[in-house]
């Protein structure tokens, strides 16, 4: 007895089997066969499921967001205008402002500003961890009320994609990522329709090391306790 393998079969099943080919399958699972049977069972068992998500829509959301992402990556090719945001506070190197404990300081943390929107940034790694985490919130000054449309963050390291979240309806996001000297955030704005770059270069270790005066032998002196 001839049996057909599971490709056979799947080409019977999606009606693209020749004519005299199907008569033969029909006779041969007709006999009896079990295994052919069970192959053509589970071949269309996989073919309905596969119709039944084709046929069926994605969310609204995650088309936009697909879209929005799509869009950061290539922003020249989607039309997508650019908003580069500058540093407008260092939280480790200018001074507490009103309302903030000592204490917050201790995380490299900054304020950035673009046109209407702020975005907050704070990077934590523990001693020793290979991970760091990153907290940002994104708000529009203009409109600091309204919620937001959720949207992508990317977090890249040079043309390389190391993290990835979406803002909320708060313009909240949070993102674990293995840290680099060359970090930007891009954010996708909705209304208007831009791609926010945060460079966070200046918030890394390294930038900060560099930031640092020498210590003088002058300074090791005073520190010392006169004897």
């Amino acid at each position: 007895m001839k049996h057909f393998d599971i490709t056979e079969w799947s080409d019977f099943a999606r009606g693209v089997t020749d004519e005299g080919d199907r008569t033969a399958m029909n006779a041969h699972v007709a006999s009896g066969c079990v295994s052919c049977r069970d192959t053509l069972n589970l071949v269309n068992r996989v073919l309905e499921s596969a119709r039944a998500h084709v046929s069926s829509e994605p969310p609204e959301d995650v088309v936009r967001c697909a879209k929005a992402i799509s869009a950061l990556l290539t922003p020249r090719r989607s039309g997508l205008s650019r908003l580069v945001a500058r540093l407008v506070y260092d939280g480790l190197s200018d001074p507490v402002p009103a309302g903030l404990r000592a204490e917050d300081r201790v995380s490299p943390h900054g304020l950035y500003e673009a046109g209407p929107f702020s975005i907050a940034v704070r990077l934590e790694q523990e001693r020793g961890a290979s991970i760091a985490t990153l907290v940002g919130q994104l708000t529009n000054r203009e409109a600091p009320d309204r919620a937001m449309d959720e949207a992508p963050v990317l977090l890249m390291a040079g043309t390389d994609i190391i993290a990835h979240t979406i803002y909320n309806q708060f313009g909240e996001f949070q993102m674990d990522y293995p840290p680099s000297g060359s970090l930007r955030l891009c954010v996708a704005l909705d209304h208007p329709a831009k791609r926010l770059e945060v460079l966070l270069k200046p918030l890394t270790p390294r930038a900060r090391a560099r930031k640092m005066p020498p210590f003088s032998h002058k300074q090791r002196s005073a520190r010392e306790p006169k004897t």
